[in-house]
C-alpha cells in the first residue's frame, strides 16, 4: 500500500511553522523530500503513518491533525486536486474524490448516500491503528478546507461524525467545523445538506474538471496494470479523443487480443461494451454544461455518427433529451 506523495507536502508546510527543520524528520522515516516535487510518486503507507505520528509527537499540539488542513491544499492531490477545483457543485466533487480515492491511497474509500435532506460522506482509510486519531483528524478537517475553498467561507457542514472519543478539550473542532459535531459515531462522516451539496458553484468549469479526471484516470492506469478497467476507460477518452473507438483498437492499444480483453473485464463483471457507455455518459454529461459546444459536436467527440443516434442514447441515460437538459444549465 502506498499514498500519493506530493500530499506529504502539507506535513513538510506544517512543520516547517512549528519552527521544526522538516528534512531529518522526513529523512528518518525513510522519505527522501525531492519525492514531494515528483507528480507520479507515491510513499509506503507505513512510512506516511510514522511520518504523520512523528510530526505530531513533535509539534507538541494537541490538535495538530485538525491544523493540517491550514496546510492541505487541492494541489498537493494533483490532477484530482484541480478537477475538484473546477467542479460544478459540492456533489460532482465528492462524486469524483468517491470514485479515485484509490489515487491518494490505494485502499482508501469515500462512499457517497443521501436521504433526500442530506448528503453523507463516509470515509474509511482501513489502515492500521497508528495514528488513527490524527488521520481522521486530518481527513475532516481536509474535507471542510476543501469545500470552503470552492463554496466559500462561510460554508458549514450539516454535521460532522468522529469514530474517536471525545477528548477533553474540544474547541478548535467546534471552532474549525462551525456544525454539530458527534463523537464516538459509528463511522467517520461528513454531512452536508442537500441543499448545500447542489448550489451550482462560482468559478467551475466542467471541461477543466473533465480533462484533469482524464489525468486522473490515465495516473491510476499506470500505476495499476492489474486493473484493466481503469486501463480499458483510459484508452477509450483517448480514442473518442481521436474520433474512433472499437474493441479491436482498444485492445490492440492494451497490446492484448479482444478476446482476452473480454475475458478480464468478465471476471470484474463488465463489458468494453458497458465501459464505453459508462465513459460516453460522464462526458455526455459534462459536455451538456458546456454552451459553447454544439450537440452535433458533442455527438462527434463521443463518436456517434448522427445527432439522433446521441439524443436518444442521451435521453436513455438521462430520462431527457439533451436539448431539454441543456436548457437546465444557468
Amino acid at each position: 500500500m502506498s499514498v500519493f506523495a506530493p500530499a506529504l507536502g502539507a506535513i513538510w508546510k506544517q512543520l516547517e511553522d512549528y519552527g521544526i527543520d522538516p528534512a531529518p524528520v522526513f529523512k528518518a522515516e525513510g522519505v527522501d523530500p525531492e519525492i514531494l516535487y515528483d507528480a507520479g510518486a507515491r510513499v509506503p503507507v507505513d512510512r506516511y503513518q510514522r511520518l504523520d505520528v512523528r510530526a505530531a509527537e513533535l509539534s507538541r499540539d494537541p490538535f495538530f491533525g485538525l491544523k493540517g488542513s491550514r496546510y492541505f491544499r487541492p494541489a498537493h492531490l494533483g490532477a484530482l486536486g484541480f478537477a475538484w477545483l473546477a467542479s460544478s457543485s459540492l456533489r460532482t466533487a465528492f462524486q469524483r474524490l468517491s470514485r479515485y480515492s484509490r489515487i491518494i491511497q490505494e485502499k482508501l474509500i469515500i462512499e457517497i448516500d443521501e436521504n433526500g435532506e442530506m448528503f453523507f460522506v463516509k470515509v474509511d482509510a482501513r489502515l492500521p491503528d497508528l495514528g488513527a486519531k490524527i488521520r481522521e483528524e486530518g481527513q475532516l478537517a481536509a474535507l471542510v478546507k476543501f469545500c470552503r475553498v470552492i463554496a466559500g467561507d462561510g460554508f458549514k457542514p450539516a454535521k460532522i461524525c468522529f469514530r474517536q472519543k471525545e477528548p477533553a478539550d474540544t474547541s478548535y473542532h467546534y471552532e474549525l467545523f462551525r456544525c454539530p459535531i458527534e463523537f464516538g459515531a459509528t463511522d467517520t462522516l461528513f454531512v452536508v445538506s442537500q441543499q448545500d451539496v447542489d448550489k451550482r458553484l462560482t468559478g467551475s468549469n466542467d471541461e477543466l474538471a473533465k480533462l484533469n479526471e482524464h489525468i486522473v484516470v490515465r495516473y491510476l492506469a499506470h500505476n495499476a496494470k492489474e486493473d484493466v478497467v481503469n486501463r480499458v476507460k483510459a484508452a477509450i477518452i483517448d480514442g473518442l479523443a481521436n474520433g474512433t473507438v472499437t474493441e479491436a483498437m482498444i485492445a490492440d492499444q492494451l497490446h492484448t487480443t479482444p478476446r482476452n480483453m473480454h475475458r478480464k473485464l468478465q471476471k470484474e463483471q463488465t463489458s468494453f461494451k458497458q465501459l464505453l457507455t459508462d465513459v460516453r455518459k460522464d462526458l455526455a454529461k459534462q459536455y451538456i454544461q458546456d454552451r459553447s459546444k454544439t450537440l452535433t459536436e458533442i455527438s462527434f467527440m463521443l463518436g456517434f455518427s448522427e445527432v439522433s443516434s446521441f439524443s436518444r442514447a442521451f435521453k436513455n441515460w438521462t430520462g431527457k433529451p439533451p436539448s431539454e437538459a441543456r436548457q437546465d444549465v444557468a
